[in-house]
């Protein structure tokens, strides 16, 4: 009797481990729904100065395996929409000492297969840079959002 009992508890464990595991793959979020419908770009700088906040923006120095210098550029992203924002990308132009532009580099900081950023949310980023011109001036690079995606 105990034997038949033991049998059926650990069935019923498995069943409902299988069928907990099977509802989790099958299920889909609204956030995949979102990710496959067509992005919408934005590149008019007066729509994109209405549509984003970009603040705190920060530099640091560390180094990788082999001891060469990274610099990492980090900020703050704040969606004003009433979207939900699913792709960003940034600008930044590094100057020299007589603020001049030296090196100019665009690099995507949120992409349309992440979480989109919900309307009045942040999204911190970082970007890493190496080997940038013996001219730059040592600070936070002119950082600005040229292209958004909802």
């Amino acid at each position: 009797m105990g034997e038949q009992r033991a049998t059926f508890i650990i069935v019923v464990a498995i069943i409902l481990v299988a069928g907990l595991i099977l509802g989790w793959a099958f299920i889909s979020s609204g956030e995949q729904e979102v990710s496959t419908a067509p992005l919408t770009e934005v590149a008019d700088s007066s729509t994109l100065q209405q549509s984003f906040q970009l603040s705190h923006l920060s530099i640091a120095t560390s180094e990788n395996f082999a001891r060469q210098k990274i610099y990492v550029i980090s900020a703050y992203l704040k969606n004003l929409s009433d979207k939900p924002l699913r792709m960003a990308e940034v600008r930044m132009t590094f100057t020299d000492f007589d603020d001049k532009p030296i090196h100019e580099y665009t690099q995507k900081v949120l992409d349309k297969n992440q979480k989109p950023v919900p309307p009045g949310t942040e999204f911190r980023f970082e970007i890493r840079q190496e080997n940038l011109p013996r001219g730059w001036n040592y600070r936070v690079p002119v950082t600005e959002i040229t292209k958004l995606g909802y």
